[in-house]
């Protein structure tokens, strides 16, 4: 656990703008462990931020419930200089743990007194969230009662995921998918300024109410580990890597995802079994993990491809770059920031045809972009680049140039400080402006 941090770090701006954000994507032991601190640390856009905060309000929520750690008042840890991870707990008081609504309420009251205090005390200039889900209701909250700015980010398509789970995101906090979608409906059109990854996201948050000129869309080149820019042919150790799991000398995919429902990793499974069917075997190394895993371990056996499918767990950076660069492509049926890490890693794609894939993906020219749940065109497509590999390998050329163009970190920080520039131009009265 660390101090207030001072300002006193060389890459911050001595006098720049300082921000809260609401974020509950990774836990600070979870980014430390994987070496994905860009993640958090991109957003002081190289120093244009004179600090950061960044607060998960519920971090303990994975912890078990016999721990003492799932209690407690909210912890804060130093990741650098210039940027403090703040975790909030689920339960404020040990001995309440059997009254987990009202120890959930004391809990998020006392984060919230802790985040009043820190606002006045730094004189923060800026609120964000990362979506406009419970991230969402506590920055607006937060950033009306200290009148500042609220800036949210919407990183994906949950009216698209929706369509396809029938269920709400976060199932734990909102039991219906009318609450959930009332939800971002009010954070969305509340918010002083939206940020989406791609056209498909900002259609969402239109649909929500929200008009034009007040979303911006920026690709996440600077929130991508360094690793991944570097030239595919230079990255050893690839090889090696995937020999620690007993592949060796064959045709290999990766997939690059959270092993969980939405995500669909259970389609590239039941791909390899149809490959395995026509006589075209492949492995697949799965890299991440997630509460779908044990499903995807028992489909695996139920098709007898158990030995053709790799769990091979979360892994950091280096080793996910170095992996990409060594296998015969990457399948992405529905990926984010994975989807950019494959393509810098210059590896033939094959995606189906949601989200931002096709901002990327582009058939008989970057990859093979799939029609949308269609497992056995899925499985086509892959066969496809494993029969002509002089193909495969000129897609992987042209996606890296494609997305080294498309996720320029420098550009990102640039037109991202010009937009914070605007929006704390034009910020109300009273607010703690230096």
């Amino acid at each position: 656990m660390a101090n207030f941090p001072t300002d006193n770090d060389p890459g911050a701006a001595v006098f720049g703008p300082r921000m809260l954000v609401f974020d509950s994507a990774y836990t600070y032991e979870i980014l430390i462990h994987r070496k994905i601190e860009i993640l958090v640390t991109g957003k002081g856009l190289n120093g244009y931020f004179n600090h950061i905060w960044t607060c998960h309000p519920v971090a303990s929520l994975l912890v078990d419930e016999t721990m003492a750690e799932r209690f407690g008042r909210p912890q804060f840890y130093e990741l650098a200089p210039s940027h403090t991870m703040i975790e909030g707990r689920i339960g404020r008081f040990a001995a309440l743990r059997r009254f987990q609504n009202i120890n959930f309420l004391l809990a998020q009251i006392d984060l919230f007194v802790v985040l009043w205090r820190l606002i006045g005390r730094e004189r923060i200039d800026i609120v964000r969230s990362e979506d406009p889900h419970y991230n969402g209701l506590c920055a607006w909250l937060m950033s009306r009662l200290r009148r500042l700015p609220l800036m949210v980010g919407v990183w994906g398509n949950p009216g698209a995921v929706r369509k396809v789970t029938g269920r709400p995101l976060m199932p734990r906090i909102f039991r219906k998918v009318a609450v959930e979608e009332a939800v971002e409906r009010f954070v969305l059109r509340r918010a002083d300024q939206i940020i989406v990854q791609n056209a498909n996201n900002g259609e969402f948050v239109t649909d929500c109410g929200v008009k034009d000129d007040r979303i911006a869309i920026f690709r996440l080149g600077n929130a991508l580990h360094e690793d991944h820019f570097s030239v595919p042919e230079s990255r050893t150790g690839g090889a090696e890597a995937l020999a620690e799991f007993g592949i060796t000398g064959h045709d290999t995919l990766a997939v690059l995802s959270r092993l969980e429902p939405l995500k669909l990793v259970d389609h590239v499974v039941s791909a390899v079994a149809l490959l395995k069917q026509r006589g075209r075997p492949v492995t697949a190394i799965l890299v991440g993990d997630g509460v779908g895993r044990d499903d995807l371990e028992e489909l695996a056996n139920r098709l007898e491809i158990a030995d053709r499918i790799v769990f091979a767990g979360n892994r950091d950076q280096q080793w996910i770059a170095r992996v990409v660069a060594h296998v015969s492509m990457v399948v992405s049926p529905l990926t984010g920031r994975a989807l950019g890490e494959a393509a810098l890693g210059g590896a033939p794609l094959v995606a189906y045809d949601i989200d931002w894939h096709g901002e990327i993906v582009e058939t008989g020219k970057t990859g093979e972009l799939v029609e949308y749940l269609n497992i056995e065109k899925l499985a086509d497509a892959i066969e496809r680049l494993l029969d002509n590999p002089d193909m495969a390998r000129r897609y992987g050329d042209a996606v890296r140039d494609r997305a080294m163009a498309m996720l320029d970190p420098k550009t990102a920080d640039r037109d991202q400080a010009a937009l914070y520039d605007q929006l704390l131009g034009r910020k109300p009265l009273g607010s703690g402006q230096r």
